[in-house]
């Protein structure tokens, strides 16, 4: 559980054994290789002909095209072999002509039906003229235009061409606007078109090959668009019987191609070669390795397997795998909102998952608002909300609706009601401050957690700065807990656990052990006193970090009270709710607002609960512990 150990491993043996350790590497799913860019002695960048790169290509487009679903199970079964590129290209080419002539018929009648549905867009405005189209495009001494205006247009150039020789034809209109036909003598052409113009006249051209009456050109027009219709079903049924009768075959060619392309793939861009020998490296897990390296043993005993653990993490950059239990997964797509766990690092998914649905839980407390929460999650889990695929998103929502059914509980609400049930703990609007200061008491447990998760990080990398003299190593933590000391002996007996002038001497001196945290750090680590900068900055810029850094630990800390104000706040919205149903007097009134007050409390509250809980796990608790700057594991996979 948590961020898995990984080994640097490489890879040497003779170049005819490449394709066969590639197809080991795929094999295992879970190796990431490396890229090289510098290469060894005698080594250089490894290049081979790919020669299943075209025809992985073409099958590709003929699976897809065909619409064939592959089998993963299947793919993880394939014995690398070599094809016989002849047959196949026999077995290709017939289908792919046969396909190629399937979508010029298709892209014909595409520009068919679009050019008919063009033309009864245009025809259908003419529909009750009994008149020749023929007859009226070719007139000899008349020019036709056709085209629409709005209402409002069409009238002012009714008025206004009554003296000018033209005449307008209406032919169809709505409640906008009007289409009609202008006929103008040649020599007033221009004439014409200017005026229409000025009045934003929006012209349509009469399509071509129209000569007869508009309803009947709309009635071939139909006629061959069911045509086409039938056409459509033919080629479709083409395609299934192409499916039907080459699916087993296409299927098979698909998979061998897919795993012996991606082999050679690999080789070109991992591998690098001499005149004999070819090497490879990566990355592996520790719990992988033994049984991958066996494999090899086995197989290929010609093979040299060596591995390393990491000396150097910053040098090496090694990849972050994390393995955590299913119904932490959910929350891990969060942590990872604000980085992947460095390697070597605490993964914080296991703590957030626990702190979330808890603070949740005491800030959203509703036994039957959280009820359907868990039955949201629930329907997902078990698909039967067909829109969200993701059952991590149901296991997220049944653990939260869990939390705010035992909070709500705890409380005594159920739907925004409190008389339905006793609280079982507390009334938090009854008990305001006492339930303020519990919820700072809750922070100041988590801050202590996550310093004591900085302390753990430290000495486990050796940063010997971090874990004894920074604000959130061993030094900062004693101060906290100090000052934190002080003030609960103060609140309780009116007096200082220590004398003042022995309080503030020990604080100035973890303040000042904090201050000196670089030079501090350096003779640790390397025996010398020394600072990386001059003088005066680093004595401005450690001023200002130690201000920042008390201001720090009040206001992280005094950060908790928004999940004490959040459940006031929801307890608040409950009794607008509460008043509104006594304000109305009948039965069905209530229950309505009563439905609609908790939909809205859900909807908006749900929200924003959710985000206040991430902020403050992000920017009060991450940030004493962790960095999230993990690089994320990319094993070898076939797609």
């Amino acid at each position: 559980m948590g961020v898995k150990k990984v080994k640097k491993f490489q890879i040497l043996g003779l170049k005819k054994q490449v394709d066969l350790i590639t197809k080991a590497i795929i094999k295992n799913k879970q190796i990431e290789l490396l890229k090289k860019e510098k290469y060894e002695q005698e080594f250089k960048e490894y290049k081979t002909e790919n020669p299943y790169k075209d025809y992985f290509s073409q099958i590709s487009d003929i699976f897809s095209k065909l619409k064939l679903e592959s089998n993963q199970a299947e793919l993880d079964l394939i014995e690398t072999t070599k094809l016989d590129l002849n047959q196949l290209d026999n077995f290709i080419n017939p289908i792919q002509n046969k396909l190629d002539k399937l979508a010029r018929i298709s892209k014909k009648i595409d520009q068919e039906e679009k050019r008919l549905q063009n033309l009864k867009k245009h025809i259908y405005l003419m529909r009750n003229m009994d008149v020749q189209l023929e007859d009226l495009k070719n007139l000899s001494y008349i020019t036709l235009i056709f085209g629409s205006l709005t209402k409002e247009r069409y009238s002012r150039l009714i008025e206004n061409v009554t003296n000018l020789p033209i005449l307008v034809l209406e032919v169809n209109s709505n409640e906008e606007r009007v289409w009609f036909f202008t006929f103008a003598k040649k020599e007033y052409e221009e004439k014409a078109i200017d005026i229409l113009k000025s009045a934003n006249f929006e012209r349509i051209e009469l399509p071509d090959r129209v000569t007869e009456q508009p309803r009947s050109i709309l009635k071939q027009a139909d006629h061959r668009l069911e045509k086409i219709k039938i056409i459509r079903e033919q080629i479709k049924l083409e395609y299934d019987k192409l499916k039907h009768r080459y699916q087993v075959e296409i299927k098979n060619y698909y998979q061998k191609l897919l795993f012996l392309n991606k082999i050679k793939e690999i080789d070109n861009h991992y591998y690098d070669e001499s005149n004999y020998f070819f090497m490879v490296s990566g990355w592996i897990s520790e719990e992988n390795e033994v049984e991958f390296k066996q494999k090899i043993a086995d197989k290929y005993p010609e093979v040299i397997y060596t591995s390393q653990k990491i000396n150097d993490i910053d040098a090496e950059n090694p990849p972050t795998i994390i393995e955590n239990p299913g119904w932490v997964k959910g929350f891990s797509a969060l942590v990872k909102l604000y980085g992947l766990p460095k390697y070597g690092e605490l993964d914080p998914s296991l703590f957030f998952a626990v702190t979330y649905i808890l603070l949740f839980g005491i800030m959203f407390g509703d036994l039957g608002q959280g009820f359907i929460f868990a039955l949201l999650g629930y329907l997902i889990i078990n698909q039967k909300i067909s829109f969200i695929k993701e059952k991590s998103i149901g296991q997220v929502l049944m653990l939260l609706g869990g939390s705010s059914m035992l909070f709500g509980i705890f409380y005594g609400s159920v739907f925004s009601l409190e008389s339905i049930i006793p609280a079982l703990v507390i009334k938090p609007m009854d008990n305001i401050m006492s339930w303020l200061g519990f919820t700072i008491l809750i922070g100041i447990v988590l801050l202590i957690i996550a310093m004591f998760f900085n302390l753990f990080n430290s000495f486990k990398n050796k940063d010997y700065q971090q874990a004894f003299f920074a604000e959130s190593g061993l030094s900062g933590l004693i101060f906290y807990l100090f000052i934190l000391a002080s003030l609960a002996v103060y609140a309780i007996k009116g007096s200082l656990l220590l004398p003042l002038s022995l309080t503030i001497l020990i604080s100035v001196i973890l303040l000042a052990i904090i201050f000196l945290k670089e030079p501090l750090g350096n003779l640790v680590e390397t025996g010398s006193f020394k600072i990386e900068q001059s003088l005066g900055n680093f004595l401005l810029e450690s001023g200002f970090e130690i201000f920042d850094i008390v201001l720090n630990y009040f206001s992280n800390t005094l950060s908790f009270l928004r999940v004490g104000a959040f459940t006031l706040n929801h307890f608040g919205l409950s009794m607008a709710v509460i008043l509104l149903i006594n304000m109305v007097s009948n039965h069905a009134g209530s229950l309505f607002i009563l439905v609609l007050g908790n939909l809205i409390i859900m909807v908006l509250e749900g929200v924003v609960v959710g985000i206040q809980i991430l902020r403050l796990e992000f920017f009060e608790i991450f940030s004493k512990f962790y960095s999230g700057t993990g690089r994320e594991f990319n094993p070898i996979k076939l797609n």
